[in-house]
């Protein structure tokens, strides 16, 4: 059986045994316990944000550092930098802290709630080179599963930071990222997409719980921030990077969207619209300067004004 379909045959498993389960601890003990039974992991387990550190949580395997200061080592790097980091070599890494020579190469994971950092999946392995982008992957879905089931969708409204800044404050939405959807161009830099050469359009990845806010929601609440009858021009900004639309990766959402998309168009007494509803074929995420980018220049322009408290708003 190949890693991939461990990891596929282990997944049903993480969420039947996470489903239903409210306290967020218990999670953590059973997925590390699931992770590193199933996988055969060296060192298997949590690290809490507590304040400016991390403190050690639940975990399988010997015994670890206890405490981790943001930015430091593999763990702090993780918290600090916001994404999975994987480091086939520690000893090569910069900063690495050896809670345990015998450690060769990580994996940490950020766990999202929220939209905020409160954990990460630290994985350990006795060998160089265990980890790569299906580990990456999948324990992303599974550590997601911690504080309940999670979606994903795609929305382009025009402006991403704006439509960052209103999805994150959304009840039941976890994470939000800026970045590129459906072009040609592989990982694109923001100028390449601004000269709207390579077919990409701004775009919020949303990852929502199902249990507290509905695809149906979200999705109607996308339609009071954008003017669905504007082709690639929303407010002030202009350009097919502009374009709006809903992009799914799951074909069960296309009904629900669907939809709300026929709901609009009745609406406005309106047999067509140039908001795009497609399977999402691709997505690259901004760098660094353009997450949360309202949150750090507040005065920055945007065509969304609305800001909502909560899913009801």
């Amino acid at each position: 059986m190949t890693k991939e379909e461990k990891y596929k045959s282990l997944l049903p498993q993480v969420q039947g045994l996470l489903a239903g389960e409210p306290d967020s601890l218990a999670n953590m003990a059973n997925l590390a316990a699931l992770l590193h039974q199933e996988m055969g992991f060296w060192w298997t387990g949590f690290y809490r944000v507590e304040d400016e550190e991390l403190v050690l949580g639940p975990f399988q395997g010997p015994i670890a550092c206890t405490r981790i200061a943001y930015g430091r080592g593999v763990c702090g790097t993780a918290w600090k930098e916001k994404r999975t980091v994987v480091v086939p070599d520690v000893e090569q890494f910069a900063g690495h802290i050896a809670c345990s020579a015998a450690s060769k190469s990580e994996i940490v994971v950020p766990v999202w709630h929220k939209n905020k950092i409160t954990a990460v999946l630290d994985i350990d392995s006795k060998e160089l080179g265990t980890f790569d982008e299906t580990d990456k992957k999948y324990l992303e879905k599974m550590a997601g599963l911690v504080y309940g089931p999670q979606k994903d969708i795609w929305f382009a409204a025009g402006c991403f930071w704006g439509a960052q800044k209103f999805f994150k404050r959304i009840d039941g939405v976890d994470f939000t990222e800026v970045g590129f959807a459906n072009g040609q161009t592989e990982n694109p830099t923001y100028k390449e997409v601004y000269t709207d050469t390579t077919g990409h359009a701004e775009c919020v990845h949303v990852r929502y719980n199902p249990d507290i806010v509905s695809l149906n929601k979200l999705t109607e609440l996308f339609f009071k921030v954008i003017d669905p009858l504007s082709l690639n021009k929303q407010g002030e900004d202009e350009g097919t990077r502009y374009r709006t639309g809903v992009y799914y990766g799951n074909q069960q959402d296309a009904a629900v969207l669907s939809e709300v998309f026929s709901q609009v168009k009745d609406a406005l007494g309106v047999k067509e619209m140039p908001v795009e509803l497609l399977p999402l074929s691709c997505f690259y995420p901004a760098d660094e300067y353009h997450q949360d980018y309202l949150d750090k220049n507040p005065g920055g322009y945007c065509h969304i004004h609305w800001w909502p408290s909560n899913e009801n708003d």
